[in-house]
C-alpha cells in the first residue's frame, strides 16, 4: 500500500497513528499542506525527483483541501513513485473525494467518548473486523498513557482473532486474562 488515509476527531490518535506507520514504514517523514490548487502543483513537481530512500509524505486535514486541489493530488495516488508513501489525515470522510478514499487504506482512530461506549459493549462484539480494531483503538490509547501491562493479552487475542478464533471467546477469554492479573 502506498496511501493511508487515517480519519476521526481525535488529533492525539491521528498523530500517533501516523508516527506508528512512519516508523513500521521505516521512512522518512515529510509534512506537506494541500489546501489549493497550487499546493497540489508544487507537491507534483517536489514528487516528480525519484526518492532513493523510503519517504512518507504527510498530508493533514486531505477534508479541507478544494475540489480542484483534490483532483489534481489525485494523480499523484493513481501513479505511485517508487519509495513514497501518502499518509493523509481527515477528520471528516465524507469530504474526501470517493476516488482519494479508494486508492488509500483507510484507518480509523476513534475519539475516548467513542471507545467507552464501545468499551461498554465490548463483549457483543460479534464482527471479528470490529473487534480487531477495537483492540488496535485499545493499544493505541494504552500506548499514549504509557500503560503497556496488557499489550500482549490484547496482541494475543488479536492474533487468535485472525486465525479464526470465535468472537465471543476470545473476547471473553481476554476479559478473563485481565481480571486474573489484576
Amino acid at each position: 500500500m502506498h496511501a493511508f488515509l487515517i480519519t476521526g476527531d481525535s488529533t492525539e490518535y491521528k498523530v500517533l497513528t501516523i508516527k506508528e506507520l512512519v516508523q513500521k514504514l521505516k521512512a522518512k517523514q515529510i509534512p506537506f499542506t494541500l489546501q489549493k490548487i497550487e499546493d497540489a502543483r508544487e507537491l507534483k513537481k517536489f514528487v516528480k525527483f525519484s526518492f532513493s530512500e523510503k519517504t512518507a509524505i504527510i498530508i493533514d486535514d486531505i477534508d479541507k483541501a478544494t475540489p480542484e486541489a483534490s483532483n489534481a493530488f489525485l494523480k499523484n495516488l493513481e501513479e505511485p513513485n517508487n519509495n513514497l508513501v501518502y499518509i493523509l489525515t481527515a477528520s471528516n470522510l465524507e469530504n474526501v473525494l470517493p476516488t482519494i478514499v479508494s486508492r488509500c487504506q483507510v484507518i480509523k482512530v476513534l475519539q475516548i467518548k467513542q471507545v467507552e461506549q464501545e468499551a461498554k459493549d465490548f463483549l457483543d462484539i460479534k464482527d471479528r473486523g470490529e473487534a480487531i480494531e477495537f483492540l488496535k483503538n485499545i493499544i493505541r490509547i494504552e500506548h499514549i498513557n504509557n500503560n503497556f501491562k496488557n499489550q500482549q493479552n490484547y496482541l494475543n487475542t488479536i492474533k487468535n482473532l485472525k486465525a479464526n478464533g470465535n468472537v465471543s471467546l476470545q473476547l471473553l477469554n481476554l476479559v478473563v486474562k485481565m481480571s486474573n492479573h489484576g
